[in-house]
């Protein structure tokens, strides 16, 4: 799951009374920002296995701190709190916390079950659509595609050349990430993946430049 969360960012920015679109995909992506981090600090760990499901070569061997429920619901609380604190804006606190949630049950229902329950279990869930690939991917272009149309439809939206763009951009990785070739290795992985960045600023920019 990719351009699957950040859908549901898009999904859920009505006006401008709610969090940003930076916020927001730094909510539904939380979980995927902190884990590459924790891949090269040593504290989680993946490999590289072909044919571990039909959709990825990743094996997402031990990542509780980042990817398990209770992370989840963790990091969803200390986001929506800190939010909270800087704008007293109650209602988005409390979007930004779902948000950061519902990426754990996007992974649940994509996931092998190698998703934690906690860092203090062994059990782990997982729905694996990943082995279905025609489902998961309709699925998931169904739903970013829905996401863009009614961020488009929000009276929020101008005239925004560069939120067509990043549209583009996303759905591209998105099938290179299923069509390409194996990544070299877990680093390249975990450093690959925090350029993820720069599609949080990419969102700010069009927020800032409205009408660009």
């Amino acid at each position: 799951m990719f351009i699957g969360h950040f859908a549901i960012g898009l999904l859920s920015k009505k006006d401008n009374k709610l969090p940003s679109l930076l916020m927001m995909f730094i909510a539904v992506q939380l979980l995927d920002l902190i884990w590459p981090i924790f891949v090269l600090l040593g504290i989680e760990t993946l490999s590289i296995d072909p044919g571990n499901t039909k959709l990825t070569p990743l094996n997402f061997e031990h990542y509780p701190y980042s990817h398990s429920l209770l992370a989840a619901l963790f990091w969803g609380l200390l986001l929506g709190a800190c939010y909270f604190v800087f704008t007293k804006n109650r209602k988005g606190a409390l979007i930004l916390g779902l948000l950061v949630i519902s990426h754990w049950i996007l992974d649940l229902i994509t996931h092998r079950p190698d998703l934690p329950i906690s860092p203090f279990s062994d059990l782990k869930v997982g729905m694996g659509l990943w082995n279905y690939p025609v489902a998961e991917i309709a699925l998931e272009v169904l739903i970013f595609g829905l996401g863009a149309f009614l961020y488009y439809k929000t009276p929020i939206f101008k005239r925004k050349t560069a939120f067509w763009i990043l549209v583009t951009f996303l759905f591209i990785v998105h099938i290179m990430n299923i069509f390409g070739p194996s990544p070299p290795s877990t680093m390249a992985v975990a450093w690959s993946a925090n350029l993820m960045w720069l599609i949080i600023l990419w969102a700010w920019w069009i927020e800032k430049n409205p009408n660009q």
